[in-house]
């Protein structure tokens, strides 16, 4: 015992003196969104697709904007041209030029795709909330309606949804996508109010008086919503592929508007005789679903808390 005194006592000495540091003192305190910046930057592929999509968004935002109408220019002098400096993904049969037509269909298909997940969000998140606070009855029904959303074909009833409001309007893709993708994001926000709900600072606010708004709005649910944040990102891939099929199938964007669909709609005749055609929009779709895919990937793991982050 006086060994293990004497070790210590000069250590706490030094430390009270204003000397050496005791090495607990050492440890950095860093916030929780440090740490999730720390985790999210540790995970290259997550880093490379926000580059990738902050790009794509950039370019979706200048270049229609600098060009205004020049995208629906037809020329027949200047029909079928390949690649070239003037044009740099050539021109279509009717003299569009391809760049600056794949430029306003990203920016078509990127705005289909941030919308249609705000829609879901807001259904998703309201109905989830209801659901997972209240419980009982409340939750039975909701949930029961999302068992019955959930058994339908999701992209037949987009496509039913599309010809009975109007084919060739963003916003009826918009809504159609946002109608039926809502439940992923129910389910995730039921189950974080499931299992806080009954948490000790929910009990406490309820002990002071909040109101059940209040708790819900102010205490639950930013607590709740890391796996919607997530699941909103991999929702941006979903709805750009659904926007896609719909315009390759007809019942999307209509020529002259243009989006990444509506640009692969020749696929058979472009594969084989001008690839320059078709090569560009299917690589920006895929550049989209794999920067979303990875950024989600990211985040997610990001915002758990479980995970460990190396010291430097």
């Amino acid at each position: 015992m006086e060994r293990i005194e004497t070790t210590i006592a000069p250590r706490v000495g030094t430390a009270a003196s204003g000397g050496e540091q005791d090495e607990v003192d050492l440890i950095p305190v860093r916030t929780y969104w440090q740490l999730v910046r720390q985790r999210f930057l540790a995970h290259r592929l997550a880093v490379i697709a926000l580059f990738t999509m902050s790009t794509l968004v950039a370019l979706a935002l200048i270049v229609p904007t600098l060009t205004g109408e020049a995208y629906a220019k037809t020329s027949l002098s200047q029909s079928m041209l390949p690649p070239s400096l003037a044009h740099p993904l050539g021109t279509n049969q009717i003299g569009q030029d391809m760049f600056l037509r794949l430029m306003k269909g990203l920016q078509t298909s990127l705005i289909i795709g941030f919308m249609s997940v705000g829609i879901i969000g807001l259904i998703g998140v309201t109905l989830g909330s209801i659901s997972g606070f209240y419980g009982g009855k409340i939750d039975n029904l909701i949930m029961r309606f999302v068992d019955v959303v959930l058994s339908l074909p999701v992209f037949f009833v987009i496509l039913m949804i599309v010809a009975v409001l109007g084919k060739g309007s963003a916003a009826v893709v918009i809504i159609a996508i946002g109608l039926t993708g809502w439940t992923l994001a129910c389910r995730l926000v039921r189950a974080e109010f499931l299992k806080l709900r009954e948490a000790d600072f929910v009990q406490a606010g309820r002990a002071l008086g909040a109101s059940s708004r209040r708790i819900i709005s102010r205490h639950i649910l930013p607590a709740s919503l890391a796996p919607v944040v997530v699941a909103a990102t991999l929702g941006i891939a979903d709805s750009v592929v659904a926007e896609a099929s719909l315009s390759f199938l007809g019942f999307g964007i209509s020529p002259p508007e243009a989006s990444l669909g509506n640009l692969l709609k020749n696929f058979d005749e472009d594969l084989q005789v001008r690839p320059w055609l078709l090569i560009p929009p299917a690589v920006t779709i895929v550049l989209v679903v794999l920067s979303a895919s990875f950024l989600g990937d990211g985040l997610r793991d990001a915002l758990d808390p479980r995970q460990r982050v190396e010291s430097k």
